[in-house]
């Protein structure tokens, strides 16, 4: 017992060790968090050389359809989309009035607890693109007071 706590305890080399590891694991971290910009920046380099073109980021709104089992509701306000938002592009014209983009609907018949689902986006119109297709929505599914 008096060995373990001695390894432990004293030796420097094992400190260090535990050092680089930590760092080396916190750079892997932060490269990672950073990645989603860089493939944001590819991705727009791409698409608007094209003359006409812009981006618009757009917040995703989710559609609820169904009734919960009852005695239970679902308030669309509360619900969790991740991504939040979703970039798309088209023309100036086309994105002009586009303010949201909307999951296909979300099915809660039955539900008694809140629930999470993959759900495509819909279309927004004909000649714009999403970067994203599919996103999570937790549907909060709550009990209704008495």
């Amino acid at each position: 017992m008096e060995f373990i706590r001695k390894v432990f305890t004293k030796h420097i080399g094992l400190k260090i060790t535990a050092l680089v590891l930590a760092l080396a694991l916190w750079f892997y971290i932060v490269n990672e968090l950073n990645k989603g910009n860089e493939e944001e920046r590819q991705f727009l380099s791409r698409m608007l050389p094209q003359e006409g073109l812009v981006a618009k980021k757009l917040a995703i709104r989710p559609i609820f359809i169904g009734r919960p089992w009852s005695g239970f509701s679902v308030d669309p306000r509360k619900a969790v989309v991740v991504p939040e938002y979703c970039i798309v592009v088209g023309t100036k014209e086309l994105l002009s009035k586009a303010r949201y983009v909307y999951t296909m609907p979300v099915d809660v018949s039955g539900a008694a607890k809140p629930f999470t689902k993959s759900v495509a986006l819909t279309p927004i119109m004909p000649g714009v693109y999403m970067e994203e297709t599919l996103v999570q929505v937790t549907a909060p599914v709550e009990k209704l007071n008495p």
